[in-house]
């Protein structure tokens, strides 16, 4: 009898027992399911992390004060000249200013918020800032330092609730009484996604000439934060590598800490695997069971078989050829647990990408389906030993007698 042949009795004798054949392919079919549905959703997860710090930071790199080491940008400022270094590479150059202010949001009562410097025309430059209401300020409004500013969508609700901000003046305070006022030019698009929040704060961004020449703690030509947006094609880590060649070449090393959007990814992606791999190991428990629950399925069918057993050997099957045949029908079984524990996890993922707005990508891999179903195959195989072990020793004699 040829593998073949094997495979079509394991389907007859699957059918014909269809409910116990069900219920013993029940803990494959959840055990594939929840692995699938882990492994897969761990990688729509990732991915959805992906797009929402992309959405909020594109590709970029951070250079800034390494806090870490007791620097800030009073110790290690970063200034015009390493931002003219920086120019050669393939990168907009994008320097931040930041500080504080406070706006009256009633008679009396002062309320904090974050004035930050930028350059002009800031969509154009990082396509992660979009203009809601109004516009942009200009090159030529940033560098003449016009009293002019756009605001976050927070701070537009927050300084102007129920109003239209467009040509509003907002008059800010510093910290030792000096008074700001600015013209408010537009509103930028509330950030999206699971990071959104991280962004969402009150801010007025103004022309960075603009706070050197007002604030009492900003000094002209300095910055304290530079964001790099890499152009299109650009490969972040050798710009990252260039980029700190630069600082340490120009200040020695430890001093200024340069992150990219690509290592806050790496980060986050390994954090997922670790997580995928432990909730896999846990859906893994459910395989497991299932494996014992085929051994004991088929340890009944060798029972209730014994005489065709018999019959079979008599008729010069060799022990390995019934061997054979229960190890291909404990296979068969778990095989087709497997297939149908990846039709529901597909499902699941469905149903979960068209209702869950994080997860945007629907995400089942051939690597994760071959992966389930030669893990279901492997289970099928290793608990199909003993009870293709037990039928074979069967003496043919002693079987043909059994009643």
């Amino acid at each position: 009898m040829n593998p073949l042949e094997n495979f079509r009795m394991a389907f007859e004798s699957l059918w014909g027992n269809k409910l116990r054949s069900f219920l013993a392919l029940l803990g494959i079919v959840i055990g594939v399911f929840a692995v699938t549905a882990m492994i897969s959703l761990g990688q729509m997860a990732s991915a959805g992390i992906t797009q929402d710090l992309e959405a909020i930071a594109g590709r970029s790199i951070f250079v800034q004060p390494n806090f870490n080491e007791g620097q800030t940008s009073d110790t290690a400022p970063i200034r015009d000249e390493d931002v003219a270094a920086l120019q050669g590479l393939p990168v907009k150059v994008l320097p931040q200013l930041f500080t504080n202010a406070q706006y009256e949001s009633k008679p009396g009562e002062r309320r904090s918020i974050t004035l930050q410097g930028t350059p002009g025309d800031l969509p154009r430059l990082d396509p992660t800032n979009k203009i809601a209401r109004g516009r942009y300020f200009t090159q030529a409004e940033a560098q003449g330092g016009l009293a002019v500013a756009v605001l976050s969508d927070r701070a537009a609700k927050d300084l102007f609730p129920g109003r239209d901000p467009i040509g509003q003046v907002v008059r800010l305070f510093y910290p030792n009484g000096g008074r700001l006022d600015v013209t408010v030019v537009g509103v930028l698009e509330p950030p999206s996604g699971l990071f959104g929040a991280l962004s969402s704060g009150a801010t007025v961004y103004a022309p960075i000439p603009l706070i050197w020449s007002t604030s009492p703690s900003a000094r002209k030509g300095q910055y304290d934060f530079l964001v790099l947006s890499l152009n299109k094609g650009a490969n972040t880590q050798e710009v990252s590598k260039q980029v700190r060649r630069i600082f340490e070449g120009r200040y020695g090393k430890g001093k200024y800490t340069i992150e990219s959007t690509e290592s806050f990814q790496d980060t986050l992606r390994s954090i997922t695997v670790i997580l995928q791999a432990l909730l896999g190991a846990i859906a893994g428990l459910s395989l497991l069971v299932g494996g014992i629950g085929i051994m004991n399925i088929m340890l009944v069918s060798v029972t209730e078989r014994t005489r065709e057993i018999g019959l079979r050997k008599a008729l010069g099957a060799t022990a390995g050829l019934v061997r054979q045949q229960f190890l291909i029908e404990a296979v068969v079984l778990t095989l087709v647990g497997g297939v149908l524990g990846v039709v529901l996890a597909a499902g699941l993922l469905v149903l979960i990408t068209a209702t869950v707005p994080f997860f945007k990508v629907f995400i089942l891999s051939p690597t994760t389906i071959l992966l389930s179903l030669t893990v279901s195959a492997l289970i099928g195989l290793f608990f199909g030993v003993w009870p293709a072990a037990r039928a074979a020793a069967l003496d043919p004699i002693e079987a043909l007698r059994y009643e």
